[in-house]
């Protein structure tokens, strides 16, 4: 094909669109999402009606970094794939972010999965902790997700795992609005440092223990039978992330709102509480909008039958 810019001094051939029918020469990188059969019938029908050759980006091994979805409709249409390979020394995490910044954005857990190809330790780690703590929920009967392929809002999660004192840990103790996941003008918020490739596991063992206690909460709260299986499906708004906010500033930041006997909360007693008055776990009519409503829940079941003198405030600032 003739160079139409052959003579133009400010234009320069920087790589070639190829086309090919050969659609075994390319491969998925690993760390790319996953394909979405409903987009790839989108993109079909699309071709269908007019077909133009918008080309595929690969690496020099023909890993497709951009374009799966493009490349699976082309395979299944018998359609041509064209595509624009990339040379020389580059980063396929680094090309893969570049390229899904605009269009059809990765989520939270394509990012996980992109930095845990590309062996980040802290992202391998996360990514083990929520998968055993997702296999722990199925196992104690908690059998509905979140929308997504866990049991716990991807956000909750990062807060708990990535809290950071300076930013996390002052919004709880202010008991503001959605303590997690927030910003200032110097910090970015956590699901953007997620993004970068820059989070760190800085609260990682305060947030295993809040998991591991709300474990125990699951375990003593009794089962339903439904279609012959035996599920806690009743109470999982317990892990939400308001309970979760709640739990977990119980647990870690409430003995530095106050030192009086009557302020400070003993995780046995609400254990025992839970135990012997799964009722008052029962959601609420009104689904607390705020994580403060739903401490002010626990407060309630905390000091059940408990008597005036034993009564603990555990939503007072």
């Amino acid at each position: 094909m003739e160079n139409k810019y052959a003579n133009c001094e400010d234009i320069r051939v920087v790589g070639i669109v190829y086309e090919t029918r050969n659609y075994e020469m390319f491969q998925f990188y690993k760390g790319n999402r996953n394909i979405n059969p409903i987009k790839v019938k989108k993109t079909l029908r699309s071709f269908n009606e007019r077909y133009y050759p918008v080309p595929i980006v690969t690496d020099e091994e023909h890993n497709i970094l951009e374009g799966q979805h493009r490349y699976e409709a082309s395979k299944s249409g018998g359609f041509p794939v064209s595509f624009l390979e990339l040379t020389g020394d580059i980063n396929p995490t680094q090309v893969i972010r570049q390229l899904n910044t605009g269009n059809n954005p990765h989520s939270l857990t394509d990012y996980m999965k992109l930095y845990v190809e590309d062996g980040r330790g802290d992202y391998i780690q996360f990514q083990n902790l929520y998968e055993y703590y997702d296999r722990t929920l199925d196992e104690l009967g908690i059998t509905v997700k979140t929308g997504g392929p866990y049991r716990i809002v991807f956000t909750s999660m990062l807060g708990l795992m990535c809290g950071r004192d300076n930013v996390e840990k002052n919004a709880f103790l202010r008991h503001a609005t959605n303590p997690w996941n927030r910003g200032t003008q110097s910090e970015n918020k956590l699901s953007v440092l997620f993004e970068n490739g820059e989070m760190s596991l800085t609260n990682a063992s305060k947030g295993i223990a809040t998991l591991d206690y709300l474990m125990k909460i699951f375990s003593v709260l009794p089962r339903q039978r439904e279609k012959g299986r035996l599920h806690r499906n009743r109470f999982i708004h317990l892990r939400t992330r308001e309970y979760l906010c709640s739990i977990h500033y119980l647990l870690h930041y409430r003995g530095e709102h106050t030192e009086s006997e009557n302020e400070i909360f003993d995780p046995q007693v609400f254990l025992a509480q839970v135990e012997s008055y799964p009722k008052l776990c029962h959601p609420l009519e009104d689904k607390p909008k705020e994580w403060t409503n739903a401490l002010r829940h626990i407060e309630d079941i905390y000091n059940h039958k408990r008597g005036s003198r034993k009564y603990t405030y555990l939503a007072s600032i």
